[in-house]
């Protein structure tokens, strides 16, 4: 069986992340660290940021959780006023509760998603959507699919009534796409047809027009062990799956659309026999997908993954994630920039905190001075092991 990648929020939970900052000059870098919240300050705690979603320069918001010492997880929401980073007090769900992902409608209309009893092996999990209402977040019900549990991971809003939530499901003997739909009053489950048998894992959506939605993530084949990349698309009456491309294993962790005719997709390229996991980038133009090439870090022994993608324009988009190398050999942060003819690798600022190790699980942006990326930086190196918040913003355009 082939190398199979690990969704950042699995990593995390598990403190396996180790990062350090990219092995370009960070004095160079138009990134700069913010301070943002840490609750979790006890050794062998976690604070997790996951996905960021800006409104405007002075408007924004950030994911995550927190897990105590003793496994209880608390959902975890920052706010950004312009000026820093506040912690906004988030309900958790029934037991063990998750965010994984944010998106914005406007200031006072904001959704994030993600799961509960995520830490009780004797119970199933289930979702959890909430909503910011530009005073205080709530749970608001949400369906579930599944007989062996649920999660979503990724969401995305057109408008008031017209927000979708996915992730995937568990059955006795498949994973499958789930997708779940607001329609300005109720949450309802969308079903997908024709999904691969195997075992499917979608991580992130995008959307276009209330008739153009794309959602990516794997395939494994539960027979072969192989991983194919998984992409899906809305077209206002119904969900399809598209094809695979010949392109070896793959597995695809973010996704945003700048239009119809221009979709970024990234994540990992598995590699053959053995070989170890590259960045990917694929591009759609309107009628095909294409992969482009993306450069790495490191050699070919080097892992490398891209687990968030965000775009100004067709000619102004960015990926985060994170590569192994250097002589210390843990994963480096690092930051990309299409400028519509090329990817490019952009330094990652130094963290502060005085640990070496950082990594990048999402990015949003809302003016090429306001690009903001978040994730963790592992206070291992300070005599309190543990992932604590980490934002990094664009100091200049």
């Amino acid at each position: 069986m082939r190398k199979r990648t690990i969704p950042f929020l699995a990593l995390a939970a598990a403190g396996l992340i180790l990062a350090s900052s990219t092995g370009a000059d960070a004095s160079a870098s138009i990134f700069r660290v913010v301070p943002s919240v840490d609750t979790a300050t006890a050794p062998v705690s976690n604070d997790l940021l996951s996905s960021t979603a800006s409104i405007t320069p002075r408007d924004g918001w950030a994911v995550g959780f927190v897990s105590k010492p003793d496994t209880t997880e608390h959902t975890l929401a920052e706010h950004w006023n312009g000026t820093r980073w506040s912690a906004t007090p988030s309900p958790d769900g029934t037991s063990g509760s998750q965010l994984a992902a944010v998106a914005a409608v406007s200031s006072k209309d904001v959704w994030a998603v993600g799961l509960q009893n995520s830490n009780l092996s004797i119970e199933k999990n289930a979702t959890l959507i909430e909503h910011w209402n530009g005073t205080a977040w709530s749970i608001v019900p949400s369906p579930n699919a599944g007989t062996q549990g649920d999660r979503l991971t990724g969401v995305a809003a057109v408008s008031a009534n017209d927000v979708w939530a996915t992730g995937y499901f568990s059955t006795p003997t498949e994973i499958l796409p789930l997708f779940e739909h607001w329609n300005g009053k109720t949450w309802s489950v969308v079903s997908v047809p024709n999904v691969p048998n195997g075992v499917n894992f979608v991580r992130a959506i995008s959307a276009v027009s209330t008739n153009d939605v794309w959602a990516v993530g794997s395939d494994v084949d539960s027979h072969s062990g192989n991983t194919d990349e998984l992409i899906l698309h809305w077209n206002g009456t119904q969900w399809s799956v598209l094809p695979t491309l010949p392109i070896g294993q793959t597995s695809l962790e973010a996704v945003h659309a700048v239009s119809s005719k221009d979709v970024w997709a990234v994540g990992t390229s598995l590699g053959d026999n053995g070989g170890e996991s590259r960045n990917l980038a694929l591009h759609w133009n309107g009628t095909a997908w294409s992969k482009v090439p993306v450069p790495n870090v490191g050699n070919s022994v080097n892992p490398n993954f891209l687990s968030g993608v965000t775009a100004l324009s067709s000619r102004d988009v960015w990926a985060v994630g994170a590569a192994t190398g250097g002589a210390d050999g843990v994963n480096r942060s690092l930051i990309e920039h299409w400028n519509g003819s090329a990817w490019s690798i952009v330094p990652s600022p130094s963290n502060p905190n005085g640990s070496n190790s950082t990594t990048l699980a999402g990015v949003a942006a809302v003016a090429p001075g306001n690009v903001t990326a978040v994730g963790t930086w592992n206070s291992a190196q300070q005599g309190n092991p543990g992932l604590r918040t980490l934002v990094v913003t664009t100091s200049r355009g």
